[in-house]
């Protein structure tokens, strides 16, 4: 006689136990087990570094990584740093403590090692976006020019919008990166196979490329780069086609370090003998590797996938001329005959 009251009381108690199982895996903060775990999303950027000319992820080329979330109202959010083991560990993946539902600017710079001649203008005190703007660290010579010689580890940027959604578990935005430097390897070549002395010849780049705000723009005064790296010897001459030829001939090598290269760059560079000061080259870095971008690529994005140029010239003096052939990343670009005074 007991057991049509059986049947919902069964049901009652079944209803029970799916709203206590629904509000044990809940973040709705109306529940509050202080025994339970706190709810807490698992929100990310992933770095990723495919913008090279090979199109390939290459991110491990990143050796540490600081991550900047501004709300709205360019407010900072939050901040996430790691080291090269750190970004190994996790994936190259950094957290951010940021709510829900919110848009925020992620602002991320890589490279940032004690290494590097870069700061950030806010560096371990950063509340806004200006705070970001990362500048290199030059010396002043004697004549008063911001000189550069040093070899530059890595330096990346990135920058995304992100509006994460999920209430419990991970969720990764990418920040897709930037390289913002560039090695320059210039080449003296003597085609008579004459040695090159290596205090013969005055190398030096200027660019006014030494400040880039969070944006990634570059400005500032002019930097005179000149070599980190001197090499003498015997390299393999180019054959204008892109390759370089079985033979080789009497090298001075000598190698720069330089920041973001850009498109309307008035950047130059000029080599001179040193003991006379008289010029062989001076001109427009951009335009001389204008000439090997690939048609169908921007000129800025080359400029930022490509990673390393070399710059050869093949000298030979005769009487009162000076025979010139420039060739970059192995190709011909310029051949011409410069009046000796």
């Amino acid at each position: 006689m007991f057991l049509p009251r059986l049947k919902p009381l069964k049901g009652v108690a079944m209803t029970a136990c799916g709203l206590l199982a629904v509000a044990l895996s809940s973040c709705d903060s109306s529940f509050v087990f202080e025994d339970l775990r706190p709810c807490i999303p698992d929100y990310r950027v992933r770095l990723s570094y495919t913008h090279n000319m090979a199109y390939e992820e290459q991110v491990s080329k990143i050796e540490a990584a600081e991550a900047y979330a501004f709300d709205s109202d360019g407010n900072l959010a939050a901040v996430s740093t790691a080291d090269r083991q750190t970004l190994i560990d996790n994936d190259w993946t950094l957290p951010l403590d940021i709510e829900r539902f919110k848009d925020y600017d992620v602002i991320v710079w890589g490279g940032l090692i004690a290494e590097s001649p870069f700061n950030l203008d806010g560096k371990r005190a950063v509340t806004t976006k200006e705070d970001l703007t990362c500048r290199l660290q030059t010396i002043t010579d004697e004549d008063a020019n911001d000189v550069s010689s040093t070899k530059f580890p890595g330096l990346f940027h990135g920058l995304t919008s992100v509006n994460y959604t999920v209430e419990d578990g991970p969720e990764e935005r990418t920040v897709p990166m930037i390289k913002n430097t560039n090695d320059i390897v210039v080449l003296i070549q003597k085609d008579n196979g004459q040695a090159v002395e290596p205090d013969y010849y005055d190398v030096e780049i200027t660019d006014a490329n030494g400040i880039m705000n969070h944006q990634n723009s570059v400005s500032g005064t002019d930097i005179l780069y000149r070599h980190h790296t001197y090499t003498a010897g015997d390299f393999q001459i180019p054959d204008g086609y892109g390759g370089k030829e079985e033979i080789t001939a009497p090298s001075g090598k000598w190698e720069f370090s330089v920041a973001r290269l850009m498109e309307n760059s008035e950047a130059r560079i000029q080599i001179r003998l040193d003991e006379s000061n008289i010029v062989l080259v001076d001109e427009k870095l951009i335009d001389l590797l204008e000439k090997v971008r690939p048609a169908s690529m921007p000129l800025q994005e080359f400029l930022d996938r490509q990673d390393t140029y070399y710059l050869t010239y093949q000298l030979r003096v005769e009487e009162d001329w000076i025979h010139l052939s420039v060739y970059v990343n192995d190709w011909l670009i310029i051949k011409n005959d410069i009046e000796w005074d």
